[in-house]
Formats: C-alpha cells, structure tokens, sequence
C-alpha cells in the first residue's frame, strides 16, 4: 500500500525541486463494521526516539506490561506492546553497560569476615558503584548552559535508604544518593539516583 502511494505522489508531482516527496504517508485507519484496523509505516528518523518517549512515561506512571498491552488493544494508534518491551531491553543493556549491576551472595557459613549474620538475613543481592554512576553523572551536571557543578566545586553528596519487607522472608533495602550542590532540586524524586 505504501508503495502504492508513494508512486501516486511522485505521479502527480507532490514532490520538491529536487524529486523529494513533500507529502508522507504516516498511518493508515480502516473501519469494517465494529472492527478496526490500523496500520503504521515505520519512520526511521522518529521511532526510536517515540519508543523511548513511550518507555519513559510507562516507567514513570507505573504503567506495566499488562496495562500498557490492555491499552494498545484500545487505542491502536499506540505501539504494540512487544515493541515496546524489546525497547525497554535494549535501554536497560545500555544502561547495564554504563553502569553495571554487581551481585553478591551473604553466605552465612562462608563468612570470613567476622561480621554477625541472622539466618533470615542470607542471600543474594545486587547493588551499582557509586563511583560507576558518578562517572557518568558528573559530565551530566558539569554540561549545559547553567551547569550544577563547575570544575573544582566540592561535591556534597548525601546518602539515604530505607528497607521493605517483601514478603516473610525477603527484605529489600533500596540506598540512594543526591548531590546538595544541586539546591532545591534534590526535593524533586527523579535527583535521586540509585
């Protein structure tokens, strides 16, 4: 059908001086009694950028795989919802490159160290270097027109956690970190960086 169409805009000239199409055919929409189809053309200059923009608002609305996936039946304008899983995928191996995820394992019989473990505190965990993300935060804070941080600043960093008991047996304790140097906003939830 593209094709189709896009042979139909050169045919009648909706092109520039330089034989370019002027005209581009996005989607297109069919209703055949209550049934509905759409169909969208990819463009490769704006789908990654709208899948991130995609990614993003489920991550802040708290929108899962299964909502996100009820709401793309509704509305079939959205992308669907594989696309937008395999997006998310490749966000987060670009990320885990940036900044690693380490694991370790309390072990209560292999514990060299000394240090007093309760039964119901082993297991695996995982956890991110703080210097792993302060390298890749600090290019961010020192750049743009008004940066947080100028060569040569004391970086005033403060750490907090808190822990959940997930489960009977399970507890997740979540640190954070936010740099003060960054004034009022180090009140706002997403200068918190974990």
């Amino acid at each position: 059908m593209k094709k189709a169409v896009d042979e139909l805009i050169v045919k009648h000239k909706l092109t520039n001086s330089s034989g370019e199409p002027i005209v581009h055919l996005h989607h297109m929409e069919f209703d055949y009694k209550e049934n509905q189809a759409y169909i969208k053309f990819k463009d490769p200059n704006n789908f990654s950028a709208t899948l991130d923009a995609i990614v993003r608002v489920c991550d802040e609305a708290v929108l899962g795989r299964d909502g996100y996936r009820n709401l793309a039946a509704v509305v079939p304008i959205l992308f669907r919802e594989y696309l937008v899983s395999d997006h998310r995928n490749k966000i987060n191996e670009l990320m885990n490159a940036q900044i690693h995820i380490g694991i370790f394992n309390i072990d209560n019989d292999n514990n060299s160290n000394g240090i007093l473990v309760n039964d119901h505190e082993v297991g695996n965990g995982a956890f991110r270097s703080i210097l792993d993300l302060l390298n890749t935060l600090i290019p961010i804070w020192k750049a743009g027109e008004n940066p947080v941080i100028i060569s040569g600043d004391t970086l005033h960093i403060k750490i907090g956690g808190d822990g959940r008991n997930v489960g009977r047996k399970q507890n997740h304790v979540m640190i954070t970190f936010c740099l003060l140097n960054e004034k009022k906003g180090v009140l706002k939830p997403d200068h918190q960086y974990w």
